[in-house]
């Protein structure tokens, strides 16, 4: 691998809180929203397995065109975000923070909805990208470039806090540090919603069909470990963790259970 297409995203100009369409730096950043340095790494995982899908321009460019992200979803896409912003209660959500970028209509369609949004992501590019389509349509988001392990904003910050099909694409303990992160910064009352692939139980013919899993898998080199994993449960763990605890408010199947949307309220 190229070590440039590591550290290139790294050595772009630095996000602190960028406001789109404006484009430009939205005031001076307070203490906790302060950059990433341009010369730390970006996340082991990312880089050695995702930086072809998520850090090279050309696949940024070209993974964030509707038709392309709905294939790689089976045609759900739409499906999966009419869930999403269901769960979310978008015109209530409040103060909401999207942790990671996504490809697709997903960030726009939030900012008509929600005014005060806020969007993380480790990757300067990802943020571009965002910014690209959120100034398209004439729509303002708060922008920041932070790891979504160690996330720079106090404890209990925002009303409703969101991850969409960003689990299943990281390690075992960086999924915990991520949960626990984004379970501290959402006010006691307030919501968590995820998007994400469901539990293989083996009650979807993918789940069932060895080549398809073998695909999936050799794509998604995590999926297999979150595929097994009770996201209940280590929600609960990760929650008293942080001295909070979570409940599940609704649970959506769609696709027949491939993907799933679920709805926390965190006490």
């Amino acid at each position: 691998m190229d070590e440039s297409n590591a550290t290139g995203c790294a050595e772009q100009a630095p996000f602190s809180e960028l406001s789109a369409p404006a484009g430009g730096i939205a005031g001076a950043a307070p203490e906790w929203h302060r950059t990433l340095a341009p010369a730390e790494p970006m996340p082991d995982y990312l880089v050695r397995y995702y930086d072809w899908a998520y850090l090279w321009p050309i696949s940024v460019w070209f993974f964030d065109h509707q038709p392309i992200i709905n294939a790689i979803l089976f045609g759900n896409y739409r499906a999966i975000m009419r869930e999403t912003l269901r769960l979310l209660d978008a015109p209530r959500a409040g103060r909401t923070l999207q942790i990671a970028g996504v490809y697709g209509e997903l960030t726009p369609k939030l900012a008509e909805h929600i005014d005060d949004l806020h969007m993380i992501d480790v990757a300067p590019v990802q943020l571009q990208a965002a910014q690209r389509k959120l100034a398209a349509i004439g729509k303002t988001a708060r922008l920041a470039r932070m790891n979504a392990e160690a996330l720079r904003y106090p404890d209990a910050r925002f009303d409703t806090t969101l991850m969409f099909l960003l689990l299943h694409e990281m390690p075992q303990a960086a999924r915990q540090r991520s949960l626990r992160e984004a379970i501290r910064v959402t006010r006691p009352g307030g919501k968590f919603v995820i998007a994400e692939y469901g539990e293989a139980r083996k009650r979807h013919f993918f789940h069932r069909f060895a080549p398809m899993r073998w695909v999936l898998t050799w794509a998604e080199p995590f999926l297999g470990g979150f595929w097994s994993e009770d996201l209940n449960v280590v929600l609960q763990q990760c929650a008293s963790d942080e001295g909070r605890t979570v409940r599940l408010d609704e649970h959506v199947d769609v696709f027949g259970g491939f993907y799933r949307v679920v709805r926390y309220t965190v006490v």
